[in-house]
């Protein structure tokens, strides 16, 4: 079962920045089947670190791409990463200290956030990379 399905409407034309957000696209789909399953307790913890780690991983990436073309929206970009990294710190303590309802939670934001993100927000600097700085 997926949540998100890898489609065109995600896919920018960068390499580097589409096989990370496949991957993200991925453990969202891991943290939907684990939900579903009714079985979520432990592999919820798992994903979120496991989130946590490659978003830290992949935003990096972002970034250094970001200074590497001198994008004009880097700050506001890099802000918007910041405050996702706060968002699931929130939502691991929450789900370490027992909250019952932290995986739909999870869930919800992780979808609507990361998809509205690849759309617009990463959409825009994939545009600048191929057509400005042509990477």
């Amino acid at each position: 079962m997926t949540l998100v399905e890898w489609d065109e409407a995600l896919i920018l034309g960068v390499q580097r920045i589409d096989a990370d957000h496949e991957k993200l696209v991925e453990i969202l789909n891991r943290c939907y089947n684990a939900l579903m399953q009714h079985d979520h307790t432990h592999e919820l913890h798992d994903i979120v670190v496991e989130l946590l780690d490659y978003t830290q991983y992949h935003f990096g990436t972002e970034e250094a791409m970001m200074h590497e073309v001198r994008y004009p929206a880097a700050k506001a970009h890099t802000a918007a990463h910041r405050t996702f990294i706060k968002s699931i710190h929130n939502f691991r303590d929450r789900f370490e200290a027992g909250e019952s309802f932290v995986a739909i939670d999870v869930l919800v934001f992780l979808k609507d956030w990361l998809v509205a993100h690849i759309q617009n927000t990463d959409r825009s600097l994939a545009q600048y990379v191929t057509e400005v700085a042509q990477l």
